[in-house]
């Protein structure tokens, strides 16, 4: 059987290369004035083949605006994304490559404040995704 493709490290370098911002799997203490962090939420294996992620995008910005256009450009980003080769580098290091078959709206932008942050604005969007696991 072919392995899993590591699903979050592979949208991460997907949103870093086309937003140019911090994006990562943990929020951390000090948030840059724009962020997106990215988590799987769940999401089965389609076939032997085809890795079904579901993931969840948190965009930060400064105020609910903000973070509003940010998770409308990372839900465009995504949807776009199906057919693209992505470069990410495993946890050792080396450079690999995952190809993107896939994208499904799970749960449109919609606007999600942290109790904690209430400086700040955030909106998340869900999506499912198809990662080939044979490239």
């Amino acid at each position: 059987m072919v392995g899993r493709k590591p699903a979050v490290t592979v949208v991460i370098a997907l949103l870093k290369d086309a937003l140019q911002i911090p994006v990562d799997d943990k929020t951390p203490k000090t948030i840059p004035p724009r962020f997106v962090r990215v988590v799987r939420v769940g999401g089965p294996r389609k076939n032997v083949a085809i890795d079904g992620p579901m993931i969840t995008c948190e965009c930060w910005a400064g105020d609910s605006l903000g973070a509003e256009v940010l998770a409308m450009k990372v839900a465009d980003i995504l949807e776009d994304s199906p057919g693209a080769y992505v470069p990410y580098r495993d946890d050792q290091g080396v450079a690999r490559e995952a190809w993107i078959t896939s994208w499904v709206e799970v749960g449109g932008p919609n606007d999600n404040p942290d109790p904690d942050h209430l400086d700040r604005g955030r909106w998340t969007l869900t999506v499912e995704l198809g990662i080939a696991s044979n490239v």
